[in-house]
């Protein structure tokens, strides 16, 4: 989820969406995602989790320089580059957590967790699009995660792992997502920016909970 929060914020500042917040979440992001990898490389599990980490934080240097820089559309540029290399380096250490795991509230999480990225992923592309950045691979990507977004919900809504208390907060998700779906086709106005910013924002504190649910029965 960071991957794609950050190049969101470095993003909407160019833009002049919500700027100083935007400013000050990049920051926070950017300190968060140094943070984790430096608690995933401490108590990582395996040889396999460690090199996939190591992988990460080769990555994680170059991105997180063009990150702090002064925010530009050439950096924007860099940033769209390299991010879904981070973010698929980021998904493996993911896919290993939930492989050693091995249980199914373990995949529960994952999926609710790809949700929260997802939901930033979209935005993300949204403001790209807005910035400049309109190009066939944008659109594709959007709408990709388009797809995958509503799978994964359906799938969440699905399992039988799935508790009341859980349902109810996917079916506030659910009305939730057909506001967003439907603000991310409207284009081409400050105000509509606005709007993707706010419900992106909405989307993930409603997945987070979503997802802490899930980590709290797999606890159990």
């Amino acid at each position: 989820m960071l991957t794609q929060r950050i190049v969101l914020n470095y993003v909407q500042i160019g833009l002049g969406v919500f700027p100083e917040v935007s400013r000050d979440q990049l920051t926070k992001n950017v300190a968060l995602f140094s943070g984790q990898l430096a608690d995933l490389k401490a108590t990582a599990p395996s040889t396999a989790i460690v090199e996939a980490l190591n992988s990460v934080e080769r990555q994680w240097q170059e991105f997180r320089a063009t990150a702090t820089r002064e925010v530009s559309r050439a950096g924007a540029k860099r940033l769209l580059f390299w991010n879904d290399d981070l973010l698929f380096a980021s998904n493996k250490v993911v896919q290993l957590l939930q492989d050693l795991s091995g249980e199914s509230f373990s995949r529960l999480v994952n999926i609710s967790g790809r949700q929260r990225m997802l939901s930033q992923r979209m935005a993300k592309f949204y403001m790209l699009r807005e910035w400049g950045f309109d190009t066939i691979t944008t659109r594709d990507e959007m709408e990709r995660a388009r797809n995958e977004f509503a799978g994964g919900l359906a799938a969440l809504l699905m399992a039988p792992e799935t508790t009341e208390e859980i349902r109810k907060e996917l079916d506030s998700v659910a009305i939730q997502w057909a506001w967003f779906e439907n603000a991310l086709t409207l284009t081409d106005e400050d105000s509509f920016r606005l709007i993707v910013a706010e419900s992106s924002q909405v989307i993930l504190q409603s997945m987070e909970h979503v997802t802490i649910l899930y980590e709290q029965r797999a606890s159990r």
